[in-house]
């Protein structure tokens, strides 16, 4: 009898060992920062073609022109679909071969129509203000630092 009652004693006793090494455990889990991988299709309401850049109903935003198959594009993918999520006034152009490329930056500010706007490549950012390209960048450090 005296066996039984140390046997249980000694049983609860490592049961309560256990059982904090699991609440240690979880607590070191919950620390771990995982990365969210986004998508595009999070945005589709910001989705605009190149003839459309003009006419979003706002007096200010930006729009961000990527290519799917730009190594650039993809390091920044993440980083700018949260900014978009969290600012709302950031508009998304996936590339097609009827953008207007270009190295001429003179071609870059104050373009009023899709006819006379020009990007230097992908990844590129451009902020529309009062109907008017005022801002045209290009890389994905001016972005960040842009939409920070």
């Amino acid at each position: 009898m005296k066996y039984n009652k140390i046997i249980m004693v000694l049983a609860i006793m490592l049961t309560g060992c256990f059982e904090k090494k699991k609440d240690q455990t979880k607590t070191t889990i919950e620390n771990v920062v995982v990365p969210v991988e986004h998508d595009y299709s999070e945005v589709s309401d910001y989705e605009l073609t190149w003839d459309s850049i003009f006419d979003v109903d706002s007096n200010r935003y930006y729009v961000y022109f990527y290519s799917a198959n730009c190594n650039h594009c993809v390091e920044i993918k993440n980083f700018i679909i949260e900014r978009a999520i969290e600012r709302k006034d950031v508009y998304f152009v996936k590339g097609t071969s009827k953008d207007q490329l270009t190295t001429d930056t003179k071609k870059l500010i104050n373009a009023e129509k899709p006819g006379d706007f020009y990007i230097l490549g992908y990844p590129s950012l451009a902020l529309i203000s009062n109907k008017k390209c005022t801002i045209n960048l290009a890389g994905t450090a001016q972005i960040k630092t842009e939409l920070k």
